[in-house]
């Protein structure tokens, strides 16, 4: 096998454990075995760097600090949501859908609303190009290069039917049990602990030197698109399914169902799974799962009249 192919097939093995750890939540190699194939891949690349490319693994790490941040305009802005206090409000929301569409039992999918930063990754011809924050929903921060330390955030597409345009939405966390092993270890070199989880991810993403970035223990689960051209989806169901198959993490704990009797069961539901899962969660997201009623919904303001926090 020659040089190139080497390179090549060591990329192949890397990105699909990234994706067996960060998708399927399924390692099939300790980290160790994944770091000295990295070390493999950076040894050939600083011999060979003819045969470097944007979304080889080794890339994730490197670009000069930066002065500031850049600004980005979202195609499509990243509105908020609006909100649900109490049990009234949430049978309000399904009320106000099923009149103007004049349907009863809608299709909602429910998911964990985490406690994070919201961001969004853009990919063009299938290569990850440039990710930022929502910033107030129109302009946002350009911040690619921390993005990329994020090994769950794939660096080119899974996929051999590639999207012109394909832009994600997620969320960035830390966990529960990364967190405390960083506090400790921040202790332990008399620096001060970081005070929450989110918090820590938000100072995180926007270090201007990356190095620092890569340092953190950074997750992200993505939920929603942005602009897409070149693919389509019936529902958000559908596109919620093809994000693992890119290699995007998406939240295990996303559900469809029908009504008001699903948003009440998913909501008391997600009061539970709080005191189990392993990271932070301030409430639960419900939308209607058709796109074609989505687009018939519209938008109140600066909020979607199709979903709810």
């Amino acid at each position: 096998m020659n040089i190139k192919d080497h390179i090549n097939k060591l990329k192949v093995i890397l990105n699909k454990h990234n994706i067996d750890y960060y998708v399927k939540d399924n390692p099939s190699i300790s980290d160790s075995e994944y770091d000295t194939l990295l070390k493999e891949l950076e040894n050939l690349e600083s011999k060979n760097s003819q045969f470097i490319t944007s979304d080889s693994p080794t890339q994730r790490i490197g670009g000069k600090a930066l002065n500031e941040f850049k600004t980005i305009t979202h195609r499509l802005p990243m509105q908020s949501l609006a909100n649900a206090m109490n049990q009234g409000e949430l049978e309000n929301f399904n009320n106000q859908i099923s009149k103007r569409l004049n349907l009863n039992n809608i299709e909602y999918v429910g998911e964990p609303k985490l406690d994070g930063v919201a961001v969004e990754l853009v990919y063009e011809e299938g290569k990850f190009m440039y990710g930022s924050t929502r910033g107030d929903g129109v302009l946002g921060e350009d911040i690619t290069q921390n993005l990329k330390t994020i090994k769950a955030v794939p660096l080119s597409l899974n996929t051999t039917t590639i999207p012109n345009i394909l832009e994600v939405r997620g969320e960035v966390f830390i966990n529960h049990d990364d967190f405390k092993l960083l506090n400790k270890h921040r202790l332990d070199n008399g620096e001060s602990p970081f005070s929450n989880p989110r918090n820590c991810a938000a100072g995180s993403l926007r270090q201007l030197d990356p190095k620092i970035t890569m340092l953190r223990p950074l997750r992200i689960y993505c939920y929603a698109p942005g602009v897409l051209d070149g693919i389509s989806f019936k529902t958000q169901k559908d596109f919620l399914d093809y994000l693992p198959e890119l290699g995007f993490p998406v939240n295990p704990h996303i559900k469809i169902g029908k009504g008001l009797k699903f948003l009440k069961e998913y909501y008391h539901e997600a009061e539970g799974l709080r005191k189990k899962i392993n990271y932070d969660i301030d409430g639960v997201v419900f939308q209607s799962n058709l796109y074609p009623l989505q687009e018939t919904l519209g938008i109140r303001r600066e909020a979607p009249r199709w979903a709810i926090a």
